[in-house]
């Protein structure tokens, strides 16, 4: 069995509890109509959560050999396999929840859904991740052969247009036609490869620091000039700053390690099935802690919420075994 790597299981705990943190704080909001100041300032502060997923990524998969046949067969496939079970699923839900019955007529309507990707919000991800692992051994060969300068060149060109032009655009309310149509996306996935296979400076290392903690304090301090989306400069740079705090560090606490492991190797499924329990939860069963403990609420939420999904996860993952 392939030893596990601590600091990267952190950093997948770290962004999966931020995940079911924004989306639980979004269903509140939208659920309670609440006045809280202070959860649209966590929503903000979040948004790292995605980019980081997404550079934890780039980093194993463009720093790794690996051919066309092994990426469609071990991962393109199961994505896909995934998408298709849990679209079906999440679409059929939906789909009893609106007409009250269950009917054979839903199938097309439950592949139309999947092919449009009209599914519940969070399934987006996986469009997103598809679509990257699909191109993934290309973007190897250019990682595998480019320069240490020439990388990091690339990696200018597309900070350039895909984060700095858009949020330029985005503060000053213009519109600069000069821009590379790629995903910034891409721009995550190269540059974590990029920070693990070269050694960054202190300086570097500081800049970084100083920067994120800028972000942070900008959120905080709701300075609305600057966009706030998954691929916007300030999320990035919290991301950033998250990423080279934990990269490559080393840790000796059990309990941690054990904990870490354990929702680490169990990301995917936390992250696909944590939306129906909260669904459940708001919904369906209307239990409310928010309202009265805003706070304690979230908290209570989000333990309730990683647990169960968690457990579920496992509990599949045996059943999947004994296939």
């Amino acid at each position: 069995m392939k030893k596990r790597i601590l600091w990267i299981d952190i950093l997948r705990t770290i962004g999966i509890i931020s995940i079911i943190l924004l989306h639980i704080m979004g269903n509140t909001i939208n659920t309670y109509h609440l006045s809280n100041n202070t959860y649209p300032i966590f929503i903000n502060l979040l948004y790292f959560s995605i980019p980081l997923f997404i550079m934890l990524s780039g980093m194993y998969f463009l720093n790794k050999d690996i051919s066309i046949k092994e990426m469609f067969h071990k991962y393109i496939l199961r994505i896909f396999l995934v998408l298709i079970i849990f679209g079906s699923f999440y679409s059929l839900l939906e789909l009893i929840f609106l007409n009250k019955s269950l009917s054979l007529s839903y199938i097309p309507l439950i592949l139309k859904n999947i092919l449009t990707g009209n599914l519940w919000a969070h399934m987006w991800y996986l469009y997103l991740v598809l679509a990257l692992y699909i191109i993934t051994p290309f973007l190897r060969i250019i990682t595998k052969n480019i320069t240490k300068q020439d990388y990091q060149i690339l990696l200018i060109i597309l900070f350039i247009f895909t984060i700095l032009i858009p949020e330029i655009n985005y503060i000053f309310k213009t519109n600069i036609a000069f821009f590379i149509p790629l995903s910034v996306y891409l721009f995550y996935y190269f540059y974590s490869a990029y920070l693990t296979k070269y050694n960054f400076s202190n300086k570097y290392k500081i800049i970084s620091y100083i920067l994120g903690i800028i972000a942070i304090i900008l959120i905080i301090l709701k300075v609305n000039i600057f966009a706030l989306t998954y691929t916007s400069l300030l999320p990035f740079l919290i991301s950033n700053l998250i990423f080279i705090i934990f990269m490559n560090k080393e840790y000796n606490n059990k309990v941690l390690t054990k904990i870490s492991n354990l929702i680490g190797k169990s990301c995917l499924g936390i992250y696909l099935i944590h939306q129906f329990f909260i669904n459940i939860i708001f919904k369906l069963l209307k239990i409310d802690f928010i309202i009265k403990s805003p706070y304690l609420g979230l908290i209570i939420y989000t333990f309730i919420v990683l647990i169960l999904s968690l457990l579920t996860t496992l509990i599949l993952n045996i059943f999947n075994k004994k296939r």
